[in-house]
């Protein structure tokens, strides 16, 4: 393969890698505002969508796959900067079972609030504080799914740029709008550009298939621990629930947005 024109890094210390371990840290993206990805599925994704590469990252020892090695000779053809990494590095940054041997790292894509338009029939996701990085990573997925047109970050503690949620989007992350603001500014985007605000609680007064949805509108989706702050469940025009059976009384945060933005779906499409 040609990709040996990539010079080799088999050192710990060495700066280059130590570039690629802070980004696996909250402190190292947001002072680089960068991230890395991994994978065949996701590399694919991010040269389909531009997604800003700044550099990439190779094992030859397990990149084995035909279009996998293709896509490294591309972006070197390309004149993307790139390293190749000892196994024993490349295991050290993985979290897949069978790691492909390609990965990058990708500048982040934020969409300044001030920045959006908000068409008649759009259709929004709100996060706060989802603890858990596969469940945002899924959120984001099934966002994707359902048509939404961007997904607004609501605390600097959910992170769209983990590692574990990166993965879990399935490589669907780079064709999100992604907005980061402030609950305050939330709600004033969300009266001054008229947009339903309607949040998800299981002390909702209201069963989520009885609200006829008004759009725009934008599902709020809360900690899966302590559901929404008390200033954003003030903020929703309505607060839905999913009727649970059994002994059950909350179900994932995940299934909680699957369920509810797919009814959201479908009464914005008429089906």
């Amino acid at each position: 393969m040609n990709e040996n024109k990539y010079p080799l890094v088999s050192d710990s210390r060495d700066p280059r890698f130590l570039t690629l371990r802070s980004l696996q840290t909250p402190q190292g993206r947001s002072r680089t505002g960068l991230y890395v990805i991994e994978g065949i599925r996701h590399v694919v994704r991010a040269i389909e969508h531009q997604a800003p590469i700044e550099s990439v990252f190779l094992d030859p020892s397990v990149l084995s796959n035909p279009f996998g090695q293709k896509l490294a000779r591309r972006l070197r053809k390309r004149g993307v900067p790139g390293i190749r990494l000892s196994r024993q590095l490349y295991r050290q940054l993985t979290l897949a079972a069978q790691p492909q041997g390609i990965g990058a790292i990708v500048r982040q894509q934020w969409i300044p609030l001030a920045n959006i338009q908000v068409a008649p029939d759009s259709f929004w996701l709100a996060v706060e504080s989802i603890e858990s990085p596969g469940n945002l990573g899924t959120i984001i997925r099934t966002a994707e799914a359902a048509g939404v047109t961007g997904a607004l970050v609501l605390s600097p503690d959910c992170d769209p740029y983990v590692p574990a949620t990166v993965r879990a989007t399935m490589g669907l992350l780079f064709s999100q709008k992604l907005i980061r603001c402030s609950p305050h500014e939330f709600t004033n985007w969300a009266k001054s550009n008229r947009v339903a605000v309607v949040a998800s609680s299981p002390a909702g007064l209201m069963d989520y298939r009885a609200l006829p949805y008004r759009f725009p509108a934008v599902l709020l989706i809360g900690s899966e621990k302590r559901g929404l702050s008390d200033q954003l469940l003030e903020a929703a025009d309505f607060v839905v629930r999913i009727p649970m059976h059994g002994d059950c009384d909350s179900i994932n945060a995940a299934v909680t947005s699957g369920v509810l933005l797919f009814e959201m779906a479908s009464q914005r499409k008429g089906y």
